[in-house]
């Protein structure tokens, strides 16, 4: 008995050394499989090898993250309650008819990646404690390191994709999805950034804020222009709330955001306003023309007989709803507009295709989803660019509550250990990661960027394990006290 007692400890201490190593690796990856992906694509070739890649680190993650558990029926509650949601799904989607059951199921393995990789990265940092968490704060430096490096290189060679392809603006990188790569950046550089400020010297902290803040401001979104305020502001506050005042890390921030705000008009994402702002003004000026001449081909007027002189701008913007859903029922949902800022706006005409769909659908599909053929007309995919509403239309009220309760449990643990614990708790740690979350929520509010797009969900799982750590541990990672924040032995609870 002993023997195996000590076979047991050994093994355990193993399995502690090796997990910091393997959370670095993890990380690592992830920008690398995007760059493979993103030149596959270019080069016209199918992604399955990274598709494969990205789904064997899952099992394995997950299946480490169990063999390391001591909750190892938390695991199996979790994929129960995973199983059970999927079932309910695809017996709805069979009863609608089920198109392509693959790609669907494929789909869902995406969303429900985001509670695996969160449940075995807890499992890591109790596992691992200190030693854990700084391999995740290695992680996003080496990451924020390679991402500078690949836009670098794309730029030098002259093969950056640009943010806004059809407009030549912004400095993307060899990454593919624009909104996906936003989110990755705006979750990535307040940890760096935060890393940076907890050194005593005030040299870290005016690198990283400018070539973060740099990366920001380049990429031209209007979510990444806000993330530099974002960060600016946030951390300026986070230092305070910390008493951490160091006057000239605070005064790095704020002329970092002054600089960045004084450069509007010559920003990539002004840029980007304007032409689309253009763009828009001609669009205008044509379908007035097409409605002049539709008043007087018919011999009526627009008020006098609105279905009719809008009918060929209608047919141009939105050909697909008209044939799906019929002419008088989706010029109601636009109030007969001739407004072609609402008319193309491809957000607007994605929701509203769903939300027909969902209301002709019935009760099963409002509980648990349509599939993701059902939103597809002719050769367009009406799939909805926002991540709350993609989880009600994709997999009904269960999903969409699953995944905001999954998320709300995270937020409101961290606000109940600062209500109770604030000068314990209140660290630059948990600041920094508490900024990483609040960029990526207003990525999933406002974009399709991260629920069901497995490289940026992981990121947003480490961030959800960490604070989880943070605030379950006994002594936080810092002393808010002490500038700068250093390191302690705080020991995680095990459980």
């Amino acid at each position: 008995m002993e023997m195996e007692r000590r076979v047991a400890m050994q093994g355990a201490h193993g399995i502690r050394w090796y997990l910091p190593q393997i959370i670095v690796a993890l990380f690592v990856i992830q920008p690398v499989l995007d760059v493979i992906s993103y030149w596959l694509i270019e080069t016209g070739r199918p992604t399955i090898l990274t598709l494969y890649i990205r789904s064997l680190m899952l099992v394995f993650t997950v299946l480490l993250g169990f063999l390391c558990s001591k909750r190892k029926w938390a695991y199996v509650a979790l994929g129960a309650v995973l199983v059970l949601i999927a079932a309910g799904h695809m017996c709805t989607c069979v009863r609608m008819g089920y198109q392509d059951p693959a790609k669907d199921i494929a789909k869902y393995i995406r969303v429900i990646q985001l509670p695996l990789f969160t449940f075995s990265f807890i499992t890591f940092l109790r596992r691992t404690g200190k030693a854990g968490y700084k391999a995740i704060e290695k992680g996003f430096a080496i990451n924020f390191v390679i991402i500078l490096a690949v836009e670098i290189l794309s730029v030098l060679t002259g093969t950056n994709p640009y943010t806004y392809a059809n407009k030549g603006i912004g400095v993307m990188g060899w990454f593919y999805w624009p909104n996906t790569q936003s989110a990755v950046l705006s979750a990535v550089i307040p940890i760096v950034l935060m890393l940076a400020l907890r050194k005593k010297s005030i040299l870290p902290s005016l690198i990283v804020t400018a070539i973060g803040f740099f990366m920001l401001f380049l990429y031209a979104t209007r979510l990444t222009y806000a993330a530099i305020f974002g960060c600016a502001i946030g951390f300026v506050c986070v230092l305070l709330l910390c008493r951490k005042i160091d006057k000239r890390k605070i005064a790095v921030l704020l002329i970092g955001a002054a600089l960045c705000a004084a450069a509007y008009p010559v920003s990539p994402m002004y840029q980007n306003q304007v032409a689309q702002r253009q763009v828009a003004e001609q669009a205008q000026r044509e379908v007035d023309e097409q409605i002049a001449q539709a008043e007087k081909q018919y011999h009526t007027t627009r008020a006098a007989d609105p279905e009719v002189c809008l009918l060929p701008v209608y047919q141009t913007y939105l050909g697909g709803m008209l044939e799906r859903f019929g002419t008088e029922r989706v010029m109601e949902a636009y109030a007969y507009t001739n407004d072609v800022t609402q008319l193309k706006d491809w957000r607007r005409m994605e929701l509203l295709f769903c939300r027909f769909l969902m209301q002709d659908a019935g009760v099963a599909a409002r509980i648990f989803g349509m599939e993701i053929g059902d939103i597809v007309q002719g050769e367009r995919t009406y799939d909805v660019e926002n991540d709350f509403h993609s989880m009600y239309y994709l997999y009904g009220i269960v999903g969409f509550l699953g995944i905001l309760l999954f998320l709300l449990y995270f937020i409101l643990l961290v606000l109940r250990a600062l209500l109770l614990h604030f000068s314990q708790y209140m660290t630059l740690e948990i600041g920094g990661f508490l900024l990483s979350l609040g960029m990526m929520l207003l990525h999933i509010a406002f974009t399709a960027s991260i629920l069901r797009r497995n490289n940026a969900s992981f990121y947003l799982s480490v961030v959800l394990a960490v604070l989880y750590y943070l605030v379950n541990t006994h002594h936080p990672i810092s002393d808010s006290r002490n500038i700068p924040c250093t390191t302690s032995e705080g020991k995680a609870v095990e459980t």
